[in-house]
C-alpha cells in the first residue's frame, strides 16, 4: 500500500472517535427517551435561544462517552493515538464543534434543524482536530492532500449518514 493510502487510512481511523461522538446523540436521545436542553432554555443577548432544544445534556454525555470508548478500543489494537486520552480529546472536540455550530446558527437566525452547509458537515471534525492539535500537535498522517481528502470524505459521509438516520426515523429531516 502506498504511503498516501496508508496515511489516509490512518487519518480515517484517527478521526473515528470524532465521527462516533458526533453521531451518537441522534441515537442515544431516541433510546433514552428524554432530552434535557444543554442551554436549559436560556436566551442570549439577541433574545434567541443560546443553543435550542437540539443540543442536550444526554447527547453531550453519550457522544463523549461512546466516542471515547470506541477510541480506547482502537488504542488497544493500533498505534494511531499519541495518548490514551487522545480519543477523549477528539470526542470532546467534536461535541464542542457541534455545539459551537448550533450557537453560531442561532446567532445568525437559523432555526433548529435548518441547515448551514459546510458548518454542519465539517464543524465537528475541524474542532476535534483543533483540540487534538492544541494538546498533542500534528498527527503523523497530516499532509495537505490527506487533510483535503479527509474533509471531502467527511462532508459526503455526513450527508449520507444523516439521510440514513432520516430513513430510520432517527431524525426528522434528511440533513
Amino acid at each position: 500500500m502506498s504511503q498516501f493510502y496508508s496515511h489516509l487510512l490512518e487519518a480515517l481511523i484517527f478521526v473515528l472517535p470524532s465521527y462516533i461522538a458526533n453521531a451518537t446523540p441522534v441515537v442515544s436521545v431516541k433510546l433514552i427517551g428524554r432530552s434535557t436542553p444543554l442551554d436549559m432554555g436560556l436566551h442570549a443577548w439577541d433574545n434567541r435561544r443560546v443553543l435550542g432544544d437540539g443540543k442536550t445534556i444526554e447527547g453531550l454525555i453519550s457522544g463523549v462517552t461512546v466516542g471515547t470508548l470506541i477510541g480506547l478500543s482502537i488504542y488497544s489494537l493500533m498505534d494511531v493515538f499519541r495518548s490514551i486520552l487522545e480519543p477523549f480529546v477528539l470526542s470532546i472536540g467534536a461535541m464542542v464543534g457541534d455545539i459551537l455550530g448550533s450557537f453560531i446558527k442561532r446567532r445568525i437566525g437559523i432555526e433548529r434543524g435548518k441547515p448551514l452547509p459546510i458548518m454542519d458537515q465539517l464543524g465537528f471534525l475541524l474542532s476535534s482536530l483543533f483540540f487534538s492539535y492544541v494538546i498533542y500537535g500534528l498527527p503523523r498522517w497530516v499532509r495537505l492532500d490527506i487533510l483535503i481528502i479527509l474533509l471531502i470524505i467527511t462532508f459526503f459521509l455526513h450527508i449520507a449518514t444523516n439521510y440514513i438516520a432520516y430513513l430510520l426515523r432517527l431524525k426528522d429531516r434528511p440533513y
